[in-house]
């Protein structure tokens, strides 16, 4: 039987867990079928700026001599993992999707990444992302643009969007992207996926190229909402490099996940983010919230102050920190940004400190209305974008009567849950018009990301979304 007859898209980490740990299927040929997945839909998809073939192959044949001595770490053994490309790797070439950083290279490892290893996981490639995940489209001038594998005319989302693509095509088991204004959860909603921003902090930043610090996160993209948690399992956790890193308990997520006993009560919030929502979109929400009851997972509707600072929020400390990030090469190498990177940060350098500083008081000001709105339920549900896709040349979105151009609309049901550092969860829920993906997210208290796994779990085991999510995409043997 040809190795690459032995993949099948629909399986999961867990199920390849049990197959490497089993030594059903070793890890060596893991890696070889996951690479040959690579090599044939790279070209379309672009998912991938750089492909580690011989690490990855070195990798894997270490990591079947350590099961073959006795020493299987865990579920994430032998398996192969993407990383978006501003997650510093040593020795491996880290661009960040720019030009500037087109030949950067770390010598040491990030936090996340040193973790994945010590867990045992191949890291297959570094993902294609929006030029310093300064974007939402994923649109990058510098590398091409990442398609949606559902259709590659259509925008991946951004900027953790190769990371997503390779998640849904099948070119890695699971990426690690990062997420400013719904970076992880643009693309995991646009590609059918399940991504995860967790809490502020919950993560470590450490050898990760900053965008605007005080609302960067770091979180995984997976198939499944065990594979968030076997992920989270081994990314989580205090760092005493990064200054921003919160000192808190981690549970042991596995075994949370595995804990769905009971009823789950959702609240639906009244005000903003239904306010700019294709009808489709909506209508795919909708139809999410009616099979969730009959998963024993109920939701109401209720009120949310502070969400007109929603913007002017985000857009202050977005802007403004990314900026100063970007000072030195926006005075010396201005013209090797790609021009919407060039624009935001310029946009940035006109953000004023009273409205920095404003910005976060009203942060907090959010923040605690949400959790007030929170407090009856488990979580919050609302949609992660207001429209599925955009082609790749789409500049504008027709929405309520208007057009609307596509950053705003891709971003706008994302950035609140940034600047209040809440955990977010991306759901698949559904195809619109039978082709297109969108999800919803759920939107949890400080660190209770396992709360969150729990109930999309509790989806995943009524709908199997893991195994019903997957684009047609012609892969030859």
């Amino acid at each position: 039987m040809k190795k690459s007859s032995l993949y099948n898209p629909k399986l999961t980490i867990k199920d390849f867990a049990e197959l490497v740990s089993s030594q059903s299927i070793s890890c060596e040929e893991l890696t070889e079928i996951t690479l040959d997945r690579i090599r044939k839909l790279n070209p379309k998809l672009n998912g991938f700026i750089t492909i580690l073939e011989d690490s990855a192959k070195h990798d894997a044949k270490d990591a079947d001599a350590s099961i073959r001595r006795g020493k299987y770490k865990g579920p994430l053994h032998g398996v192969p993992i993407s990383l978006k490309d501003l997650i510093y790797v040593k020795g491996v070439k880290s661009t960040s999707g720019s030009k500037i950083l087109a030949d950067f290279v770390p010598d040491y490892d990030s936090t996340v990444v040193r973790k994945l290893k010590e867990a045992g996981a191949i890291i297959v490639g570094m993902n294609n992302t929006h030029e310093f995940a300064c974007g939402i489209t994923n649109i990058n001038p510098h590398y091409g643009p990442s398609r949606n594998p559902w259709d590659d005319s259509r925008m991946s989302g951004g900027s953790s969007g190769g990371s997503a693509v390779a998640v849904s095509a099948g070119m890695s088991l699971a990426s690690i992207g990062t997420d400013t204004s719904g970076s992880i959860r643009v693309p995991s909603s646009l590609c059918g996926v399940f991504g995860l921003k967790p809490t502020y902090g919950r993560v470590s930043k450490y050898g990760v190229m900053p965008l605007a610090p005080s609302i960067d996160h770091i979180g995984p993209i997976c198939r499944s909402p065990w594979d968030i948690a076997a992920v989270m399992q081994h990314i989580a956790g205090y760092d005493s490099h990064d200054p921003n890193s919160a000192n808190a308990p981690v549970p042991n997520y596995i075994d949370e996940v595995e804990k769905t006993q009971g009823k789950f009560r959702l609240g639906i919030p009244k005000q903003f983010f239904f306010d700019i929502i294709d009808p489709k979109v909506k209508h795919t929400f909708d139809s999410f919230v009616e099979r969730a009851e009959s998963c024993q997972i109920s939701s109401t509707h209720v009120d949310v102050d502070q969400t007109d600072k929603i913007y002017e929020t985000w857009r202050a400390i977005r802007l403004g920190e990314s900026a100063t990030t970007h000072n030195e090469w926006l005075r010396t190498r201005h013209d090797d940004y790609g021009k919407d990177v060039a624009k935001m940060l310029d946009d940035g350098l006109k953000i004023t400190a009273v409205h920095y500083i404003s910005a976060h008081k009203w942060r907090q000001e959010i923040r605690g209305a949400i959790l007030r709105a929170m407090k009856p339920y488990d979580a919050l549900l609302v949609p992660t974008t207001p429209i599925a896709a955009p082609l790749l040349d789409q500049s504008t979105v027709h929405l309520d009567g208007k057009d609307i151009e596509v950053y705003p609309v891709l971003s706008r049901l994302t950035t609140v849950f940034d600047v209040t550092g809440l955990p977010a969860l991306n759901i698949p829920a559904g195809l619109v018009d039978n082709r297109l993906p969108v999800g919803v997210q759920l939107v949890g208290r400080p660190f209770d990301e396992a709360r969150l796994i729990q109930i999309a779990e509790r989806y995943e085991q009524q709908y199997h979304v893991s195994e019903e999510m997957v684009p047609a995409l012609n892969v030859t043997a």
